[in-house]
């Protein structure tokens, strides 16, 4: 007896991960999806940018969520949350690690899979930097996992750079 393969689509660097992994047990058309963001690596973003006990990184994956399940309705996909999914697998090693429970996507074509990967992955990073830079310039063309990389080590950078100058003014405390 031959297995087909399972489809998993993943996008994964040190600041964020969104991977939906087909899974043919649950039956035809069945995805996971799941998505985190490293608290750690959004820090020099996040610092001083939310109130008391309200990080910007935080709020992005958790309204991810939400904006997942409306485009994936859109799609014509079923979302629901996924019992008993152990995420374990999928949560990239190392600290800082902040994810969600995992959705069940039903009736989803692999095509339209790949458009609600790509959604997430910008949805998920508009959402924190309209808060932490809201000066920023998302890319306009879906960036691989290294160029997003990349590019939120860039802001970060500039975002140190600029506490420190801002302490050193003496506007900073």
């Amino acid at each position: 007896m031959q297995s087909a393969a399972i489809r998993s689509l993943e996008y994964k660097n040190t600041f964020l991960y969104v991977v939906i992994r087909e899974e043919p047990g649950l039956g035809p058309s069945k995805y996971i999806y799941t998505c985190g963001i490293n608290l750690s690596r959004f820090c020099p973003l996040s610092w001083r940018k939310g109130g008391i006990c309200s990080n910007p990184a935080v709020r992005g994956i958790q309204l991810l969520r939400t904006h997942v399940s409306a485009f994936a309705a859109k799609q014509g996909m079923i979302v629901e949350k996924a019992e008993g999914v152990d995420p374990t697998p999928f949560i990239p090693h190392g600290e800082g690690w902040y994810h969600e429970h995992p959705l069940l996507l039903e009736q989803a074509a692999p095509e339209k899979v790949r458009e609600l990967l790509e959604f997430s992955v910008m949805d998920l990073v508009k959402t924190v930097l309209v808060v932490c830079v809201p000066d920023a310039r998302t890319p306009a063309a879906f960036p691989d996992a290294a160029a997003m990389q990349k590019f939120l080590e860039s802001l970060a950078i500039a975002e140190e750079r600029e506490r420190a100058m801002a302490y050193e003014r003496g506007s900073l405390r």
